[in-house]
């Protein structure tokens, strides 16, 4: 039995208590769940377009070069670029650096570019500044830039 067979059947355990336990609380979660799903669908019909597409157009030899182990420190630069840039949700990053790194992306890229996708936003920079201000957005998003690179070399020598 796989991963998600297990999940699957503790969710509709806890789905069958819930119900038992209150009724209009299990409704009201499914509803919110419900929402948050027709949020997340389209992203992953997005990124599994942008999947294909990329498989069909871009060589495995060219990401092998770009994001590959031999692209060094430029590889990681431009992943964490393009992380920083992606406006994926955490849900579709995985599936699609499974498919880089089948196209021939190195471990410390696929690193760089899930955790600078996850933690730093270009998207949500305006909010981050109404929130908490200019100075602080900044310093964080750029010290993440700068800790992600650091740790992606480290992630690079610790799994050669």
């Amino acid at each position: 039995m796989d991963v998600g067979n297990i999940y699957l059947i503790i969710a509709t355990g806890l789905l069958v208590f819930s119900v038992f336990k209150s009724k209009e609380k299990t409704k009201k979660a499914l509803i919110v769940a419900g929402k948050s799903a027709l949020t997340v669908v389209p992203v992953l019909v997005v990124v599994f377009l942008l999947m294909g597409l990329i498989s069909a157009f871009l060589s495995k030899e060219l990401i092998s070069q770009v994001l590959g182990d031999k692209s060094g420190l430029p590889g990681i630069l431009i992943s964490e670029v393009l992380g920083s840039i992606a406006l994926i949700v955490p849900a579709a990053v995985f599936p699609f650096t499974g498919m880089l790194h089948e196209k021939g992306a190195s471990y410390p890229i696929i690193f760089a570019f899930i955790m600078t996708a996850i933690l730093i936003g270009i998207s949500t920079i305006p909010a981050e500044i109404k929130f908490f201000g200019a100075k602080f957005t900044i310093v964080r998003n750029i010290l993440t830039f700068v800790f992600i690179f650091a740790l992606s070399i480290l992630f690079g020598m610790l799994i050669a």
